[in-house]
């Protein structure tokens, strides 16, 4: 179908928008819109006002009937009712809305002007069945990578000032000569905040060899001397050595970072005259203090199989001793997709045998039919009994939300596309660390 461009006037609502259910006409559409999205929709109509239409975004519409040319927008509905609102603000009058709100689209309705947004960018579908695919994308989150993918609350920050923080936590990330893995800790919910503490706080600033002028972190210390506290600051917040509860006040931070020895702490009889933003630091004098960095271990995270070395587990079942075997041997990047299915059955066979050995069952009656148990069902009974057994239940904490949550490299659903699903493909990544949330219960069911 071809890309179209429309006007104001040939648009319907879509009385089916999954956001409202099913409507009986137009003014009804409207009026679950307006129940729905509420502050939302004047939020929308003073955007569409003050900076017309996001030009990353075009709607996608089905042709209703061709004399007069109408189209429903499968996508964009809630742009449609404000186009509805703003050039002809009296279809409020019928509706159910608050009067502030009225108000204020009126407001908006006094200031839009259609030719700020017409021509409208659409793509024109066959059939409803041809746009399921792209709604579900835009809207049931990231998809694992297709969909869209919000940013951070680190990368949202560098978007919009890039504020000393930042410039900090980029410094040593760039020029600290971090491990894979440290790389990964701090990309990952690292406590950003309690990092802009110790930036903002004068006395610690101080005690850093840092200071804030303008929006920028300068320092008069060489290169090395300003990176050593922040690298271990850094690397201590993001593989939590250090609790971000007890770095809350002025002298905790003061004390923590007087606890440091020589090889983390700024010599600040180093000082030069002048200062410079830690920005201006030429790479060549980071490239001489990165040399005084002993040689990194080989990096766990770094392994060729899903199994790290280090794991050892005691599988007594034959067959799935075979299972465990092929998953230490097979390359992840020559056999994801057979790694993929294989961890599925690993673990639900090792829930079985556990529940088997130990008083569970893997069915239940239901009337005078017998079912057999879901995973997630049969995996709480595997942790009941490793808690009864006198195992902390926090021990299982990530493999029990890694279950459920859509977004996990173990969700029950993700493993389910690999097997069914031709488009669905598992990367090394989302699979080493789905069995490192699975690997604390691996180890309790195969000691």
């Amino acid at each position: 179908m071809p890309e179209i461009t429309l006007k104001i006037t040939d648009f319907v609502l879509d009385n089916d928008n999954p956001r409202i259910t099913h409507a009986e006409g137009q003014q009804e559409a409207l009026q679950k819109i307006v129940q729905n999205q509420k502050t939302k929709l004047v939020k929308l109509a003073q955007s569409i006002v003050e900076h017309g239409l996001n030009p990353m975004d075009r709607l996608l519409v089905l042709r209703l009937h061709s004399k007069p040319e109408r189209f429903i927008a499968l996508e964009g509905n809630r742009r449609v009712a404000v186009f509805k609102i703003l050039t002809n603000p009296s279809v409020m009058s019928g509706l159910e809305m608050p009067d502030p709100m009225k108000r204020l689209l009126e407001r908006e309705a006094e200031k839009f002007s259609k030719a700020k947004i017409e021509p409208i960018s659409c793509y024109e579908l066959g059939s409803r069945q041809e746009g399921d695919y792209w709604l579900e994308l835009r809207h049931k989150g990231e998809n694992q990578g297709a969909g869209i993918v919000d940013w951070s609350y680190q990368q949202a920050l560098r978007f919009r000032t890039r504020p000393p923080v930042i410039q900090a936590l980029d410094m040593v990330t760039e020029r600290g000569g971090l491990t894979a893995e440290q790389r990964s800790k701090i990309a990952d919910k690292f406590p950003t905040s309690t990092l802009q503490r110790f930036i903002d706080d004068r006395k610690v600033r101080k005690a850093l060899g840092l200071d804030v002028k303008k929006g920028k972190l300068v320092t008069d210390l060489p290169a090395d001397e300003v990176l050593k506290p922040l690298k271990r600051i850094v690397i201590d917040l993001a593989t939590k050595q250090r609790q971000v509860g007890t770095l809350m006040k002025t002298q905790q931070m003061l004390d923590y970072v007087g606890s440091f020895t020589k090889k983390d702490s700024p010599d600040l009889t180093k000082a030069r005259v002048t200062e410079r933003t830690v920005d201006e630091i030429p790479i060549v004098e980071f490239g001489r203090a990165s040399r005084s960095v002993p040689r990194r271990k080989p990096d766990p995270s770094d392994r060729k199989e899903v199994v790290p070395r280090g794991c050892q587990l005691n599988v007594t079942d034959n067959r799935i001793s075979q299972i465990y075997k092929e998953l230490r041997t097979l390359k992840l990047v020559d056999a994801r997709n057979a790694i993929a299915v294989l961890l599925r059955v690993f673990l639900e066979l090792s829930v079985d045998h556990f529940l088997e050995n130990n008083g569970g069952k893997l069915s239940y009656t239901d009337g005078t039919r017998e079912r057999f148990k879901k995973l997630d069902k049969k995996l709480a009974e595997v942790v009941d009994l490793l808690v009864s057994m006198g195992v902390r239940r926090s021990h299982f904490a990530m493999i029990i939300r890694s279950l459920s949550v859509e977004t996990s490299p173990m969700n029950i659903e993700l493993f389910h596309l690999y097997v069914h699903d031709r488009f669905a493909a598992p990367s090394p990544e989302r699979l080493t660390a789905a069995w490192d949330h699975a690997q604390p219960l691996f180890e309790k069911i195969w000691p």
